[in-house]
């Protein structure tokens, strides 16, 4: 997982860069004094004495004899630097360790600072840098405002050095031992591999993930599935792979982008067998994943990490001897007596009374956890106590330097069954990281557990293709390790998919030429020259490739444009006064527009507008239909006619559009009394009026007004009391509510003159 603070949409300084940017920021007079420490001829510029520190130690021979009078704090510390393989260290974590270590701070430094060894570089604290640092530095002092970078090329260099200080082993018997395989961790990055292979992770500007993509990944089973084999919890476990598959260099930081892709498939055939050891020695510098608060996300405290805490605590348990086992209260109660209430440090959340000290929890989440998880530790039960205890396994002590490579595991040829619905059930016995790294270029997996399963897909035979594997070559490593002959489907399925690949023909160049029509297609290929050498390939009606394209004859044709699809697609479409007719200027179009506009559109028959060739589209009802029956969008529609057409969806297209939505509102109809004045202060005083002003629901205008009709008599009546003349159309709908009753005595007799329609 790559530190929130390094990215910013661009790939992260190389180790020996940032030790050089780091360098330079130390004081002048120290640098000369590291110079003369070394031997450094300083006779040239000041600026250039970073430069030449640099270049010292990557072209020093025989580092180790040139480290060995140094003093027992400053080697344990350089362990600590070589185990963890962090390029930078921050002050904080690094006094963490060094209380756990039992070693002094400033005793540790200064002789590697002294001697170029590490650069100190100032860390921002709320937009604050410290000055550039004069005389020795502590993590215990001043020295937790800087980040502290050491040389590239010394890590590897180093031998371990344990820590001093007594630890108590235990002398009873023990039962139950258990171990891993430690193939868990490899599986699951294998997993994580092939899923950004599928699709990539995206990154934010605060380094985080997209949620989308967070949410892919912690709900694939194959990531988050239960460990069949676990002690402790691992929290946030998707976001563990994900962070180690990244350490190891799986998948990594696209450059120029904020993705997250997947390696090449040669990977595995050069990193198969180290693994299991690349995977166990990245987490000990994993910051972004804490053992008990799961992945750090940007509401996170900054401090949050149990990088300080891994290494001390493996070296201590290297301490006893190989055959011996440590009990845990043991060694948490042996660290605090080093430090005191080291574990809120780490984990500032305060325990409940019923749980143990919050130093146990944090000893028993990183041991029995990762560590446990990664092959790195045995565990086994004390007995008459029930105690937990703990030893490193061969596999610990080769990852801290201290032993060899452990014995690989027994063969076990056949542990397959092929099953005839493409999917394979593997014993993980007979599973090997170079097994697990050829299974993975061309066969998915699907579960983890005791027993694994596989699925063969297209896909994945598609990328075991373009691994270098061959159709043979998959078929005969199922066959070696299955336990009984594939299922006859199989073979066929493989040879099926691989051929629909392989009729697939590559152009790392070429040319498209595109026609008005397939006649003058048709032309064009009966006056293409024969000598000119390959003869296109017709891929279209109106498409032909051209292998190369100095062999086209431009003198025949009448070239009307050409094209570049990596540049954002020009508008070429023109909208006809009836709104539904579309013309493409071919002059101005370019490929994927015919892709596009068949979709909810028919072609018309083609024509030529004063010597431009133009092809005629026209949209109906049906065709829009089609369109939203294949996933067309009334959004995708309008953002197609502004990219292509320069302009809005058309309302006569919008229209179509309503009417071949299903379940769209169906249009109202209904007659209208509409009432005119000569102008439209009358109106206004109409509106006003209190006798008036009730009969109108709705202003059409400046001049027009709605009469609600069932009250038009008594507006009829109003206006003749108030002597305005109004001329009665005699279709006027209003009648049919005038009843057939007595005149009242205030009633005028004009509306018992109306004819009644009723």
């Amino acid at each position: 997982m790559t530190d929130v603070a390094t990215y910013q949409g661009s790939s992260p300084e190389t180790p020996i860069a940032t030790y050089r940017a780091a360098l330079k920021r130390t004081d002048p007079s120290r640098l000369l004094v590291i110079a003369k420490t070394l031997g450094i001829d300083d006779a040239r510029r000041a600026s250039k004495i970073p430069d030449r520190i640099a270049e010292f130690w990557s072209e020093c021979r025989g580092i180790e004899a040139r480290l060995a009078p140094m003093p027992n704090d400053s080697r344990i510390a350089l362990s600590l630097f070589s185990l963890a393989d962090m390029p930078v260290w921050r002050g904080t974590d690094l006094k963490k360790s060094f209380g756990l270590l039992g070693i002094s701070g400033e005793e540790a430094i200064t002789p590697l600072l002294d001697l170029g060894l590490l650069a100190a570089r100032p860390t921002a604290v709320a937009g604050h840098f410290p000055p550039p640092p004069e005389k020795s530095l502590g993590p215990e002092s001043d020295g937790e405002t800087y980040d502290f970078v050491i040389h590239p090329s010394i890590p590897g260099a180093v031998r371990t050095v344990l820590p001093v200080g007594e630890l108590i082993t235990t002398d009873a018997s023990v039962v139950t031992v258990r171990q891993t395989d430690g193939l868990e961790a490899v599986l699951r990055v294998a997993a994580v591999w092939q899923r950004l292979g599928e699709a990539p992770l995206r990154r934010t500007q605060n380094g985080s993930y997209f949620k989308r993509d967070r949410e892919r990944i912690e709900d694939d089973p194959s990531l988050v599935g239960p460990i069949t084999d676990a002690l402790e919890p691992l929290p946030d476990m998707a976001m563990l792979w994900v962070g180690l598959a990244e350490a190891v260099g799986l998948v990594f930081d696209e450059t120029g982008s904020d993705r997250i892709i997947a390696a090449s498939p040669e990977f595995w055939s050069e990193n198969s067998f180290h693994i299991p050891q690349m995977v166990a020695t990245r987490w000990l510098s994993i910051e972004n994943w804490h053992e008990l608060g799961g992945s750090r996300n940007e509401t996170s405290p900054t401090n949050l990490t149990t990088v300080a805490l891994r290494v001390p605590a493996l070296l201590h348990l290297a301490k006893a001897p190989a055959e011996s086992w440590v009990a845990l209260d043991d060694l948490t109660a042996f660290l605090e007596s080093i430090r005191p209430n080291w574990g809120t440090e780490f984990w500032p959340i305060a325990a409940k009374k019923d749980q143990p000290s919050v130093e146990r929890m944090l000893i028993e989440a990183v041991l029995l956890g990762p560590a446990y998880q990664l092959g790195l530790i045995r565990a086994a039960e004390e007995r008459p106590s029930g105690r937990r205890v703990v030893q490193l396994s061969p596999l610990g002590r080769y990852a801290l330097g201290l032993g060899h490579p452990p014995t690989p595991p027994p063969d076990y040829e056949h542990f397959l069954f092929v099953q005839p619905n493409f999917e394979i059930i593997a014993y993980r016995q007979g599973l090997t990281p170079s097994l697990i790294g050829k299974f993975s270029r061309f066969a998915t997996w699907s579960k983890l557990g005791a027993a694994i399963e596989l699925k063969l897909t297209a896909d994945g035979v598609y990328r075991g293709l373009e691994g270098g594997f061959s159709t043979d070559s998959m078929l005969a490593l199922l066959t070696k390790h299955s336990s009984r002959p594939l299922p006859p489907g199989i073979s066929e399925a493989l040879r099926t998919w691989s051929h629909r690949r392989e009729r697939l023909t590559y152009y790392a160049s070429a040319t498209l030429v595109e026609f008005a029509s397939p006649e003058e297609l048709e032309t064009a290929l009966i006056d293409w020259p024969g000598e000119s050498g390959k003869a296109p390939i017709r891929v279209a009606p109106r498409l032909i490739l051209v292998d190369d394209v100095a062999t086209i004859p431009f003198q025949k044709f009448r070239q009307t444009g050409a094209r570049d699809y990596r540049r954002t697609p020009e508008p070429c479409v023109e909208i006809g006064a009836d709104g539904v007719s579309l013309w493409i200027d071919l002059g101005r179009s370019d490929l994927l527009v015919d892709a596009e506009i068949v979709r909810f559109a028919d072609e018309q028959p083609a024509m030529r507008d004063s010597g431009v060739a133009r092809r005629k589209f026209s949209v109906t009802r049906e065709t829009l239909a089609r369109g939203i029956d294949a996933g067309l969008s009334s959004s995708n529609l309008a953002r197609w006619f502004l990219e292509r057409a320069g302009v809005a969806m058309p309302p006569a297209i919008r229209l179509l559009l309503h009417a071949a939505t299903p379940g769209g509102p169906p249009l109202g109809a209904s007659r209208r009394l509409v009432v005119s004045t000569p102008t439209a202060d009358l109106l206004d005083g109409l509106l006003q009026h209190p006798s008036t002003c009730d009969a109108f629901s709705e202003r059409l205008g400046p001049t027009h007004a709605v009469v609600t009709e069932r009250l038009w008599p008594t507006l009829k009546r109003t206006l003749d009391h108030l002597g305005l003349a109004i001329l009665d159309s005699p279709e006027t709908p209003a009648d049919r509510y005038v009843e057939d009753r007595e005149p009242e005595a205030n009633d005028s007799p004009g509306p018992q003159s109306f004819p009644s329609r009723s």
